[in-house]
């Protein structure tokens, strides 16, 4: 069965963690086939080879399935590097904690144009999000946001050593 804009249901989900872990920024995960998810899957066809209509059909979900396939994860995980600006390129880290005196506001996406759902004060402790491979999702403006699990979602903060640090005791 083909998936196009509009379908909704878990396998809209699927196709989501799929292209996540290829490294295009989704967002959260939904069932929901939206405008943004209709461009992702174009540029992968695009990038793939593929007719570009935004459907995914057999041959695009065979793509997905093969492109997935040969992802090979690291074994050994080391700190994080840090850009000059104080950015975190990779969330490769399990544990993070706030650093800010006062707290750091997590957002429903990877941005400032996202609203605040939760306010985590100074000195917390938090979780990578266990769906996301890629843990740190880039926002319109290319600045790098941490998917965290906060009461079981997904939430969003900014990555930059200012906001947060890994934990180095995880």
């Amino acid at each position: 069965m083909a998936l196009q804009q509009g379908d909704t249901g878990s396998q809209v989900e699927q196709l989501q963690m799929q292209l996540e872990k290829l490294g295009y920024n989704v967002g959260r995960f939904n069932p929901n086939f939206g405008p943004l998810l209709d461009e992702i899957v174009k540029a992968f066809q695009a990038e793939s080879g593929l007719l570009v209509d935004g459907v995914v059909g057999d041959r695009t979900q065979t793509a997905l399935d093969l492109a997935v396939a040969g992802i090979t994860l690291p074994t050994r995980v080391s700190p994080p590097p840090v850009s000059p600006s104080g950015d975190f390129t990779t969330g490769n880290w399990s544990e993070w904690r706030i650093v800010t005196q006062g707290g750091l506001n997590t957002r429903s996406g990877p941005g400032f144009e996202f609203p605040v759902e939760t306010t985590l004060p100074g000195g917390s402790l938090v979780t990578r999000h266990p769906n996301y491979t890629n843990s740190v999702q880039g926002d319109r403006t290319g600045k790098p946001w941490l998917v965290i699990s906060n009461q079981g979602i997904a939430q969003f903060i900014r990555a930059n050593n200012k906001f947060v640090e890994p934990d180095i005791q995880s």
